[in-house]
């Protein structure tokens, strides 16, 4: 059967081409995909029968006959419909703007619909002013009561022909036959769970009198599921090699050499990880191992130091970075460290120009480490003899992304490396089973960063301060969210205006990056200021992971609190890259709620990423704990992290239950991972 959708999977909205992509872009394009969408929350209708005056300023719906249309006179003044309900009571319907002909054709006079919207009251008489939904008479069977609403914002699908896509596609799953249950019985009947079926159905089409538990069951069973499907793909990523010599490496006698080189002493923490992956890799081990470390704690000179004996046994490896700053910063720096050896050193961007010469040397193995962005995804980069994959950043990437790149060697070793702790039982939920290091332990000399939490109104000792770290040779990063738009309709500063403000007093010591630059001229400012012809730095969050100028002493963080404490925490480590004192700057422009307080004095207070991490996740909760778009973790469809942390060592128990008889349960297995994933070698369930 083939893997994509049937061409009339999708017939209900023919001749909506740019509806019909933006789902597909942004869900995908079989019936699964629509589905696995979890409602933000649901609208709950409050049917009336009489129009009450307790009932102004809510939300009701009403049935009601429309009497009259009535034009206006001037293009400020609405058009107006007048209609009654079953009590004879008047309620007029407003509209503003150019909605003539739309009105005439959806409410004609003398017919009855179901109407909802805000209740107003002016001059004595109800209004409904642009009401929210309109039901004919005949189509009362498909008005809900509690109606789901989706996350569509800025993706440009209509939430009304979304919602009857999801409706078709739930008769759909109604008579489709999924294998039997997957979940342990005591597990199911321990949560009170329904069926994975019955519970798809339940969060999109709930019963009467549905409340917020109800539907938390019910997504908390599918996201079981979910997670028990991420251990699944990663047992078939992790499954050991058939030729176990092939990965052994018992010759360190590079990594030791550039050691006694260095100019500063590894930790402890660096040593034991070194020592943890070398017997892994002595003992024939398949490694697959996470690397967490603090800001500055030095991982990247681990992987180094693993990836130099890999190339000195004749291994490829691929270093893959989620920025294509960050990449470029590392392919200097392994470019400087291992400028005496004889290996081969490429990067590999979106921006690369020699593509087709790069590829060409990475399959004939003329090139031997590579560094790169998501273009090492691309399906025509093969590796003539890859054992290793370094992950950096990893929570920049979704489980789908890293699956490509692995499957470039399926044999091969891999590291993944974060800078945002993870809670261990968590990272079982993204990682399935794999092995931890810990690095917290910084390099000596390094100064606690000074932390300040300041109101915009102090602009002025602001500026008084850096001319002051400047005046000592020493630069500044000053980071804001925006680049130049106001979204959300309020004038505040953005990276341009903030630029224009500070270059008026700096002048041409003053730099700017932003995501709209191109790779040419963020380049060239990120070399003037590597060299100190820029002192100031004007940035959005593009800087945030792995960016090194030890001279920077002093970040400015620009409405701090829009942002996630890992992410705060990331950008802090910018600075303090050196021996000398170091400032953060929390700057503010309006008064913080209670919340937004707590979290500021959090990081203020502390230094360590992973105290940090474990109070913002006690204060956030579910919330966004990665930065400001969830951005940097897997895209969860129904898990929610630190909610339903609670049942990841159940979804272990699960896993292994699975995979004790793996041959009875293969076709349990392949429908978890191919709900969650689509892989293209399993079968399409939901195809027809």
């Amino acid at each position: 059967m083939s893997f994509l959708i049937k061409k009339n999977i999708f017939s209900e909205i023919e001749g909506k081409s740019l509806q019909v992509n933006n789902i597909k872009s942004f869900f995908g394009d079989r019936v699964i995909d629509v589905l696995a969408q979890t409602p933000l929350k649901f609208l709950r209708k409050n049917l009336k029968e009489k129009l009450e005056i307790p009932d102004i300023n809510k939300i009701i719906t009403i049935d009601l006959k429309i009497i009259n249309h009535i034009r206006p006179h001037n293009k400020k003044s609405p058009y107006k419909v007048i209609a009654v309900n079953k009590l004879n009571q008047k309620i007029n319907i407003l509209f503003f703007g150019s909605y003539k002909k739309f009105i005439v054709n959806k409410l004609i006079i003398n017919q009855e619909y179901r109407i909802t919207g805000k209740l107003y009251f002016f001059g004595g008489i109800f209004q409904f002013i642009h009401p929210t939904e309109i039901v004919k008479e005949r189509d009362l069977n498909l008005f809900e009561k509690e109606e789901p609403i989706y996350n569509l914002a800025r993706k440009k699908i209509n939430k009304k022909l979304f919602r009857k896509l999801v409706l078709k596609f739930l008769e759909i799953l109604k008579v489709f036959k999924p294998p039997t249950e997957w979940i342990k019985t005591e597990i199911k009947n321990t949560y009170k769970w329904n069926d994975f079926k019955s519970s798809l159905i339940q969060i999109h089409q709930p019963n009467l009198g549905f409340n917020e538990s109800q539907f938390n069951l019910s997504r908390r069973r599918l996201a079981f599921d979910e997670v028990l499907s991420n251990f699944l793909i990663f047992n078939e990523l992790k499954k050991k090699p058939k030729q176990q010599n092939n990965f052994m490496i018992n010759n360190f006698s590079l990594s030791k050499s550039l050691i006694k080189n260095l100019d500063f002493k590894l930790t402890i923490d660096q040593e034991k990880t070194l020592e943890e992956i070398k017997k892994e890799l002595i003992n024939k081990r398949k490694l697959y191992r996470l690397i967490q470390g603090d800001v500055g704690s030095g991982k990247t000179i681990v992987s180094l130091l693993i990836i130099a004996d890999f190339l000195n046994s004749g291994y490829q490896c691929v270093l893959m970075a989620p920025t294509e700053l960050l990449a470029k910063q590392h392919f200097d720096y392994f470019t400087s460290f291992l400028k005496n050896s004889k290996f081969k050193i490429e990067i590999f961007t979106g921006k690369t120009t020699n593509k087709k010469k790069i590829l060409e040397n990475v399959a004939s193995n003329h090139i031997n480490l590579l560094i790169g962005t998501h273009s090492v995804y691309n399906k025509s980069l093969k590796f003539k003899n890859l054992g290793l994959v370094v992950i950096d950043e990893q929570h920049k990437f979704g489980v789908n992304q890293r699956i490509k790149l692995l499957e470039k060697s399926i044999n091969c070793h891999t590291i993944i490396m974060s800078a945002t702790p993870i809670p261990r039982s968590l990272s079982f939920a993204l990682y399935g089973e794999i092995d931890i290091s810990m690095i917290k332990t910084k390099p000596k000399g390094r100064k606690k960063v000074i932390t300040s939490i300041i109101s915009n109104k102090k602009i002025k000792d602001l500026i008084d301060g850096i001319k002051r770290k400047i005046n000592k040779g020493e630069q500044v990063f000053w980071i804001l969210p925006n680049i130049g738009d106001n979204a959300d309709g309020f004038e505040k500063e953005t990276v341009l205006t903030r630029y224009e403000m500070v270059k008026n007093i700096f002048r041409e010591t003053v730099g700017i990056i932003h995501g709209r630059m191109n790779d040419k001229d963020i380049k060239k400012t990120m070399e003037e200021f590597k060299q100190k012809e820029k002192m100031i730095l004007i940035s959005t969050t593009m800087i945030e992971v792995g960016i090194n100028i030890p001279n920077a002493t002093l970040i400015i963080i620009e409405e701090a609190n829009k942002f996630g404490l890992a992410q705060l925490h990331q950008l802090r480590g910018r600075i303090s890259r050196s021996n000398l004192p170091a400032n953060c700057i929390l700057l503010h422009n309006h008064n913080l709620s209670e919340n937004a307080v707590k979290r500021l004095l959090i990081l203020k207070n502390s230094n360590d990423g992973f105290e940090i991490a474990e109070k913002d996740m006690f204060l956030r909760g579910s919330g966004d704990f990665f930065g400001t778009n969830q951005s940097g973790i897997t895209n969860w469809r129904f898990f929610e992290p630190y909610t339903d942390i609670d049942m990841i060592d159940k979804v272990k128990e699960n896993y292994y239950y699975l995979l004790k008889d793996k041959h009875t349960n293969i076709d349990k297995i392949q429908f978890l991972i191919n709900t969650f994933y689509g892989r293209k070698e399993y079968l399409n369930y939901f195809s027809a």
